[in-house]
């Protein structure tokens, strides 16, 4: 068993080096075109999408408290702040498993069942996924669609499945109670009744909707921080950024979607910046994140 843990980490760790190797081999390969790119630092553009994204994160963190309320649990925002951020390093972790423990037992500490708060963590997730790639799907741009998905019938069908599967959530709510409970079944834990109704679930996904839409904003004017991007590609940057996260978070050999969300974000930067410049922002937006990430887990330590 412990062999087999040890392979499946090593092999976690190669894929991942290896991303990281032909990334960095073609931005020094092509150093020259990122010298002569226009490159345009400007401190208050970066300082806003710092704050943006802040916010962003607060108005995720809101969405969770009103799904945790109609599980009939209560916990007052800054504790909740304080167990998400505290628990969040945790994804970095190789098993994609330890940010939920750390949200399930700090949780539980601040008197909040273990099966709301896997219930409805597992809820959000999905809703958030789903609007994530709700909107890639809308915003990655005709050059994608038809560069990719008319040549490809197999893409194409999962995309309309996908869309058909978003109205079946929003029209059949059941349907997410029962994979939960599927779930609670799984790990031998009590079931739990959500009181979802389509329009709840049509809110849910709007909410999200409305945090990509931000996060994509707060990406935009990062690139903005640095480089000439006109404003006028905030819809494929949005779509470019909501797509690369949540297949890197859907990628489960990852941590933390490390290599795989930088990987498939160069692939849909290309299309606007050279491959080299696409590269070092797919890096550069990693380290923005991850600044954010460590801030507010310093925050949420002596939160009590």
């Amino acid at each position: 068993m412990k062999t087999k843990k040890f392979l499946i980490r090593s092999a976690q760790v190669i894929i991942i080096l290896l991303i990281f190797y032909f990334l960095i081999k073609a931005l020094v390969s092509n150093w020259t075109q990122v010298k002569d790119f226009d490159w345009k630092f400007n401190y208050f553009l970066l300082t806003t999408s710092f704050v943006i994204q802040i916010l962003t994160l607060l108005w995720l963190l809101k969405i969770w408290k009103w799904i945790l309320r109609k599980t009939g649990a209560s916990i007052p925002f800054r504790k909740l702040f304080r167990a998400w951020f505290i628990s969040n390093l945790g994804k970095y972790i190789p098993g994609k498993v330890w940010q939920f423990l750390g949200m399930l037992f700090l949780l539980e500490k601040e008197g909040v069942p273990k099966k709301n708060t896997f219930s409805t963590g597992v809820l959000g997730q999905t809703l958030s996924v789903i609007s994530g790639l709700l909107i890639a799907a809308l915003f990655l741009g005709s050059d994608v669609y038809s560069g990719i998905l008319s040549r490809n019938p197999v893409l194409m069908t999962i995309l309309i499945a996908f869309f058909i599967g978003v109205l079946a959530l929003i029209f059949y709510p059941k349907l997410l109670e029962r994979i939960i409970n599927f779930g609670l079944r799984i790990l031998k834990k009590d079931q739990i009744l959500l009181d979802l109704s389509s329009k709840n679930i049509f809110l849910y996904i709007l909410s999200y909707c409305l945090a990509w839409f931000s996060f994509g904003l707060a990406f935009t004017i990062f690139i903005k921080a640095f480089t000439p991007a006109p404003l006028g590609i905030y819809p494929g940057l949005t779509g470019a950024f909501a797509f690369s996260f949540n297949i890197g978070f859907l990628a489960l050999f990852a941590p933390g979607g490390i290599g795989v969300r930088e990987g498939v974000l160069v692939l849909l930067l290309e299309s606007h910046f050279p491959a080299p410049v696409a590269i070092l922002i797919s890096i550069l937006s990693r380290l923005w994140i991850s600044v954010v990430e460590v801030l507010c887990f310093l925050i949420a330590l002596p939160l009590k």
